[in-house]
């Protein structure tokens, strides 16, 4: 996860909070073979207790490539490791609030088909043991069913989903919007 992740629904920088931080991250859509679709549910406050379903990822260690940053982030998330990722499907440009810090993430998510397992999270830094409360692998129509109850991230994740787990791949990476 690293420094937080997704967007706080409506909100945008002002000019007293100054330059939000870049931070570029790096995110897996672990596909199993029921077409589910691992989700993390992650707060954005120690305070808040409903939170935002993202993918397991998180932003680049220094001198880090993306590729790089997704694999580390997915043994550390579920203690998986091993894996040869594959393609970046999708890529996703937001400007959010962290606490009260804005970040302006770019994330590149990369697709990754695997049987179903039990997560073990490998290595959770302080923050993700503080921010990630729980994890649900997720079907297409369970998404679809639980919008406006929970909030998925990317917000199109239910449209997204269906072509990658029929095994149509985008021929470049889909902007997914917020």
């Amino acid at each position: 996860m690293r420094s937080g992740d997704g967007p706080m629904p409506g909100d945008s920088p002002s000019s007293a909070s100054g330059t939000p931080a870049y931070r570029p991250a790096a995110r897996v859509l672990l596909i199993d073979m029921e077409g589910r679709v691992l989700l993390f549910r992650s707060t954005l406050s120690p305070e808040d207790s409903v939170g935002i379903w993202i993918t397991p990822g998180g932003a680049l260690d220094a001198g880090e490539t993306y590729e790089e940053a997704a694999a580390r982030e997915l043994w550390e998330e579920t203690g998986l490791a091993g894996v040869t990722l594959g393609p970046c499907v999708w890529v996703r440009r937001h400007v959010w609030q962290w606490d009260d810090r804005w970040i302006d993430s770019y994330e590149r998510f990369y697709l990754l088909r695997t049987r179903g397992f039990d997560v073990v999270p490998a290595s959770l830094d302080k923050l993700e043991e503080e921010y990630l409360r729980e994890h649900r692998w997720w079907s297409v129509p369970e998404i679809e069913a639980a919008r406006g109850v929970e909030t998925f991230v990317p917000r199109r994740i239910h449209e997204l989903l269906p072509p990658l787990i029929a095994g149509r791949l985008p021929g470049a990476p889909v902007d997914t919007g917020p």
